[in-house]
């Protein structure tokens, strides 16, 4: 849903996916709690009961949450510094920094096991146990390392489908729009031709912005003026039969959202709805914050039902629903249909994603919808 034109990402993993987020809280605590069933993994293999059990447990945890706190501190450092390095080096750095955390912790245990008044101390010379321990943070390092390295290959391999399956959609909604667009012009050629060319002149203008547009998300603002250089093409097309109506909050402008992702919405409002009404009408569209969320609103007046029949595939809008999920998942949602205003029975098409200022990169693209027709 967002920019027209992106490029395929490789499929080698962002260097900092490679290690998780242990600057959060979240990534902490799932350390701690993992640390801690070890320690209880451990105490249980020393079969000790009772009160000795509970002495061990508490060493091993102490030994264990102490090297993992201390190991998020220096990974945390690590993938801050490392922003620009390769995967291969923040892999054998972050490995090389873990042994060095382990020899210093495991020196310090070992000391401390001789000097504090708290159990047996450590029955191995001051080598033995360093290296010991060592080894063992070495071969467990490497093979927890190396999942994440899998995942973060996994995640790159996602987001480059993702973003295929956003070119795909691109591909096959653009033709649609423009196959509409020429059919407008070609109608007006013999009897308007400076209005055709200035239809023409939007036309590569809406088709060169949105092929320009490199963002994830634009603002409301700009999906704004491409709707309106859309409906300068429909309104040499229809003349004073079409209208619009725009309710736009001013705390909504710099919100973000997918590339036009608005336009399909009112184009399936001109042709299925204004286009086929005796009369002249009106498309209502609102943009509006509400607490975390940002609405999106299109509505147009329902014609008649002797009113003659489009055919609709419904292409736009299921493209639509697609390149919301791409980019959103579960957090957008996309209604449609009649709705009760004071004015009468209008139908309503309606787009609710989270509210956000920030152009988030999240390797997902979108397209150009078109109208449904």
């Amino acid at each position: 849903m967002k920019r027209t034109n992106s490029n395929i990402n490789s499929l080698a993993p962002d260097p900092q996916a490679l290690i998780p987020n242990f600057c959060a809280g979240e990534a902490v605590w799932l350390l701690v709690f993992v640390m801690e069933m070890v320690a209880l993994v451990l105490t249980l293999l020393t079969g000790e009961r009772g009160a000795a059990a509970l002495s061990a447990l508490l060493m091993y945890s102490l030994y264990l949450q102490w090297m993992g706190i201390c190991g998020a501190i220096v990974l945390c450092t690590a993938r801050r510094a490392m922003t620009k390095s390769s995967v291969g080096t923040v892999f054998f750095v972050c490995w090389g920094l873990l042994m060095l955390v382990t020899t210093l912790i495991a020196d310090g245990a070992w000391w401390l096991s001789r000097v504090l008044p708290i159990g047996e101390p450590v029955g191995e010379t001051q080598q033995a146990f360093v290296l010991r321990n060592v080894c063992i943070s070495a071969i467990l390092s490497l093979l927890l390392l190396r999942y994440f390295w899998g995942r973060a290959q996994l995640q790159a391999q996602v987001k480059a489908d993702a973003e295929t399956q956003y070119l795909a959609l691109q591909a096959r909604i653009r033709p649609h729009f423009l196959f509409n667009s020429l059919n407008s012009i070609a109608s007006l050629i013999a009897t308007k031709p400076d209005q055709a060319e200035e239809m023409v002149l939007d036309l590569s203008e809406l088709f060169r912005a949105s092929l320009d547009k490199r963002n994830t998300l634009v603002k409301v603002s700009e999906e704004i003026e491409f709707v309106k250089t859309y409906m300068r093409i429909e309104t040499v097309r229809l003349g004073d039969k079409l209208w619009v109506n725009w309710h736009i909050a001013k705390d909504s402008l710099d919100a973000r959202i997918p590339l036009l992702i608005l336009q399909p919405l009112v184009e399936n409002a001109v042709h299925h709805g204004v286009s086929r009404l005796r009369g002249r009408g009106g498309i209502d569209v609102t943009v509006q914050r509400e607490g975390q969320r940002l609405l999106i609103a299109v509505e147009n007046p329902v014609p008649p039902e002797d009113a003659p029949k489009r055919e609709s595939t419904g292409v736009a809008l299921e493209n639509i629903s697609q390149r919301l999920k791409l980019i959103y998942g579960d957090s957008a949602e996309l209604t449609q249909g009649l709705a009760r205003t004071p004015n009468g029975s209008v139908y309503r098409a309606q787009i609710k994603v989270p509210y956000t200022t920030v152009d988030r990169n999240t390797g997902t693209v979108a397209s150009d919808d078109e109208g449904d027709d």
